[in-house]
């Protein structure tokens, strides 16, 4: 063969490897490439899944605080209503004697049945205490239900 001709076929084989490496080197970045995106799309999924949780976490704060604040209010309010007498609680009692008074049948004279100042204001913070609780345990279970059971 002539040199010439020899050297034409070998700068052919060195195209024809040089092509073939070039090829490896793309498929391989290509699958890198692809593999990133997938994981972005995945990471961006996730991203987007924890957002819509937030904010059902946002939502559901919102509405049982706004709930809480309610039952608050109404407690104010029937306290201010017991305390301006428009409103009276109502006690399951039994009325004494009054004291040096002679034990009779008649009512007249009983003492009015009530309670004290103290045991009042007791009683309305207790009734707060327990709407606070019933409304905390409440956006709990609800969060428990929407947020930790289900699967992501």
């Amino acid at each position: 063969m002539k040199p010439l001709t020899s050297l034409t076929l070998a700068a052919f084989a060195l195209l024809i490897v040089t092509s073939w490496w070039f090829h490896q080197q793309y498929t391989v970045q290509k699958q890198r490439a692809e593999s990133a995106l997938q994981q972005l799309t995945q990471q961006k999924n996730e991203l987007q899944n924890l957002v819509r949780r937030q904010q059902a976490i946002a939502d559901l704060d919102a509405h049982y605080s706004e709930e809480l604040t309610h039952a608050r209010l109404t407690i104010e309010n029937l306290q201010r209503d017991v305390a301006a007498g428009t409103q009276r609680l109502r006690v399951n009692a039994t009325c004494k004697a009054v004291s040096g008074a002679t034990t009779s049948s008649r009512l007249d004279d009983a003492a009015t049945p009530g309670l004290t100042d103290a045991a009042q204001r007791d009683y309305f913070r207790l009734r707060e205490r327990i709407e606070t609780s019933n409304k905390q345990l409440a956006g709990l279970q609800e969060y428990i239900r929407n947020q930790c059971l289900i699967t992501p």
